[in-house]
Parts: structure tokens; C-alpha cells; sequence
């Protein structure tokens, strides 16, 4: 096979790729330029555990499906009781698709079939949870696993599924007791955007973007979980 090579205006796409995804919150002036959520994009959720990356996971896809974007929650770390709890804390959360897999044996299968049908957005919790798995069930390495998993993303983001939908992805990914990243450079390279949530010790939640390619604001998103609902404010002072 030979390389492609392109120049950018040998390039088409379709202007719909270029129409955000409105959340309806305050977190869309920090998630692209043009406001809310870019479509063909992959966004990482980065955070110790208990910081919110679920939560704020869990409450995008349910802000975007009121509004008419099909949605899907992959969660390879919660069942279904899990879930039911989070759903009686935020209720807004119960309308949301779930996929458990921790029901499933063959992932890879799975995975693909369900991707395949075509979804505006998927948020995947957690990236490091399935590559575990996949290594551990299909007896491979992390790098096998980790670069299965980013191409099944590349490939639906650009639209190749049965109802040629250009996926965004959400994928939630922690942070060591150190606040070290955990996983490869590799993830971090893929990634087009790569947002740090931060819980401090006063319980004050915070997120900013260290790399976001669909948007050239630095603001601080600050926000709030309460039992009907997730708040968010913005400063509007730039992160130095």
C-alpha cells in the first residue's frame, strides 16, 4: 500500500462536522471555540478518583440527548445498582444509555457491534479499565490493547459505522496517588483534548483544558453536584 499523501485542500468533509454539540451549560465555552461539544473528537476526562469525571461524563450525554444526540455510556467499572445509584442521585442521568461490561465476556466484540450502530457521542469510563481487560482476556499487551482501542475510535470518528455518524468520544482516565498520569504518552498524543478535573480538600471541583486543539480560551470551569443536577460557573481569567 502506498502512502497517502494529502495537502488541505484536497480535504472534504461534510459542514455538519463543523456544527457543535450544545450542552446547554456553562462548559461549552471552555469545549470549543464555537461553543460546546466538537464533533469527530476525542476529549479526556483526567482526575483522581471521587473528582467528578463520571459524574460530569454522565451529565454531558444527558444534556446533548435531551436535545436530540445519541448518546452512549460505556462503563467498564460500575453494574447495574451502580449505576441505579447514581440515576436516584442525578436523576437527569436515568435517560442516558448504559452499557455494562462487565456483563459481557468477549469485549472486543461487543465494543465493535455496539459502536457500529453509530453515536454522536460515547463516553467510555474507563479508558485504562478496558485496555486491562482486553489485555487480560485476549492474553496481549498493553500496547496491543491500547492501540485496538484508539483505532476503534479513529475509525468512528471519521463516520465509518452503519449510519455514518462522526463520534465524539469522552474518555475518563485517572490519575495516580501522585497526580501522574496514568497511561501511555501514546494516549495523551491521540487525545484532541485533555481536561483535568481537580477536587481540593476544601470540596471545591474544578476543570480546565491543558490541550484543547477545538478551542483557544483558557478559562476555569468550576461546578457543583448536587442531588437533582451538576452547576458549573466560569472564571474568566485566563490559567496562567
Amino acid at each position: 500500500m502506498e502512502p497517502k499523501i494529502v495537502t488541505g485542500n484536497e480535504l472534504h468533509f461534510d459542514d455538519s462536522i463543523f456544527i457543535p454539540m450544545k450542552t446547554n451549560s456553562e462548559l461549552d465555552v471552555i469545549l470549543s471555540s464555537n461553543g460546546g461539544l466538537s464533533k469527530a473528537t476525542n476529549i479526556m476526562l483526567v482526575g483522581g478518583p471521587g473528582g467528578g469525571k463520571s459524574t460530569i461524563a454522565g451529565d454531558m450525554l444527558a444534556r446533548l440527548g435531551m436535545v436530540g444526540y445519541k448518546c452512549l455510556f460505556v462503563s467498564a467499572e460500575m453494574d447495574e445498582i451502580a449505576w441505579y445509584k447514581y440515576c436516584k442521585r442525578l436523576p437527569l442521568m436515568a435517560k442516558v444509555p448504559v452499557l455494562f461490561l462487565r456483563e459481557h465476556n468477549d469485549l472486543k466484540t461487543i465494543l465493535e457491534q455496539i459502536f457500529n450502530q453509530g453515536w454522536d457521542v460515547i463516553a467510555i469510563d474507563s479508558m485504562s479499565e478496558i485496555i486491562a481487560t482486553y489485555k487480560e482476556v485476549y492474553k496481549c499487551s498493553e500496547s496491543v490493547a491500547e492501540k485496538w482501542l484508539l483505532d476503534l475510535q479513529e475509525t468512528h470518528k471519521k463516520a465509518n459505522n452503519i449510519s455514518k455518524s462522526y463520534t465524539t468520544f469522552i474518555n475518563i482516565q485517572q490519575v495516580g496517588k501522585n497526580g501522574v498520569f496514568v497511561g501511555s504518552n501514546r494516549l495523551k498524543h491521540m487525545t484532541d483534548a485533555m481536561a483535568h478535573i481537580v477536587r481540593k480538600d476544601s470540596g471545591e471541583r474544578t476543570i480546565h483544558f491543558s490541550k484543547n486543539r477545538d478551542c483557544d480560551v483558557d478559562f476555569k470551569i468550576h461546578f457543583t453536584i448536587h442531588k437533582d443536577s451538576v452547576f458549573y460557573s466560569y472564571e474568566q481569567i485566563a490559567i496562567a
